[in-house]
């Protein structure tokens, strides 16, 4: 009823701006009876109006129902300080190609809207089904991996964590390119060539780097979007040699799930009217953010990912590159659940993996 109790959207600003209308009860709405529930259930089948209008009102269908709840802000009479915007995630639907109300979509006119991905149609025998036997998904599957995880429903879990890996992000590595780099030691006509490219490959004692290109290409909003003050975002990146030693490592967790802190995050740090964190996701205390990162949908973001090639180094470099995510970081998550040992799961969005060839490069000397 959360949802289907919402008549109107009354503004996008957010933070419950609706009207709620209760529905109309039904004989014996409420009742525990078993014999007056059936009763109450037949008369909705045979006469079903009054339940289809109170349950399918026309906001339901319109992005703007999410918009209620999901666009947030906080303003004097909360915070005492001032207005501050919060998660948004109806503008960045907006000014996406998704909502094909932008000049990246002016020849699309299908829209996508919030519900065709997080309520799409499935199959299931039910008296609401369409002529083609299909339902709306009430899962709202998103990225909330810890209340099925605590709640031990396996299958809401899983299927939550299959939505995270859909492909709706990209990771790709980009190979290391030599300018000084030949493909032969023949001449070949430029015509004829198979590929333009110059071979990938790196000299042991180099002082390289790596770009990683993380790409949002089928979220309709900011990845990652929602409560990016107590979620966790990161790249692991990591190279190892053909014996499998470690060449270069960011953003590796340890045993007792602390991330790297030289890793490179997707997300938010709020912070007081005192510069001080507000980890504890109170964020009626929040004034603005000291670290804000996220990718607009349609976006990449390069990082690169500096280091020197020992002359240790076994050829072929094995560089690989892994969006992870975890609902909760360590710190919110010892506190919320009263717990130093609990570890939270985590999650693989995305992954690219390259090998690169080592060579060595002669010392120049004098003819």
């Amino acid at each position: 009823m959360g949802c289907h109790g919402i008549e109107e959207a009354v503004h996008l600003k957010g933070v419950a701006s609706y009207r709620f209308v209760a529905p109309k009860e039904y004989l014996f709405g409420g009742a525990d009876n078993w014999f007056a529930k059936k009763i109450h259930n037949y008369l909705i089948k045979t006469h079903p109006e009054q339940h289809r209008k109170d349950m399918a009102r026309n906001i339901l269908s319109s992005p703007k129902l999410c918009a209620t709840c999901h666009v947030q802000f906080m303003d004097k009479e909360v915070n005492n300080w001032g207005w501050v915007k919060m998660q948004d995630e109806y503008s960045a639907w907006l000014a996406s190609s998704f909502s094909s109300q932008t000049e990246q979509s002016f020849a699309d006119e299908k829209v996508q809207r919030c519900q065709d991905c997080h309520l799409p149609l499935k199959s299931g025998v039910d008296p609401s089904a369409d002529e083609n036997g299909r339902i709306v998904s009430h899962r709202t599957l998103a990225a909330n991996t810890v209340i099925p995880w605590v709640n031990g429903d396996t299958e809401q879990f899983v299927q939550t964590q299959e939505f995270l890996k859909a492909g709706k992000i990209k990771v790709t590595i980009e190979e290391p390119r030599k300018t000084d780099a030949i493909q032969s030691d023949f001449f070949v006509e430029e015509s004829i060539r198979s590929s333009i490219e110059t071979p990938s490959y790196l000299y042991l004692g180099d002082n390289a780097a790596i770009n990683v290109i993380v790409s949002n290409t089928l979220v309709g909003h900011n990845f990652p979007g929602g409560s990016t003050d107590i979620n966790e975002v990161w790249i692991e990146f990591r190279i190892v040699d053909a014996q499998n030693k470690v060449v270069f490592s960011s953003g590796s967790i340890d045993d007792d799930g602390e991330i790297d802190r030289q890793a490179h995050f997707y997300r938010a740090i709020p912070v007081d009217r005192f510069g001080k964190h507000v980890w504890r996701h109170d964020l009626f205390n929040m004034v603005g953010n000291a670290y804000e990162s996220y990718i607009p949908p349609g976006k990449s973001d390069i990082v690169s990912f500096q280091f020197t090639v020992p002359y240790w180094a076994q050829s072929p470099l094995i560089i690989s590159a892994v969006v992870r995510y975890r609902k909760f970081n360590n710190r919110y998550a010892h506190w919320v659940f009263d717990s130093r040992t609990i570890k939270l799961p985590i999650t693989d969005v995305a992954s690219d993996v390259i090998t690169v060839p080592l060579k060595y490069k002669s010392p120049v000397t004098k003819s």
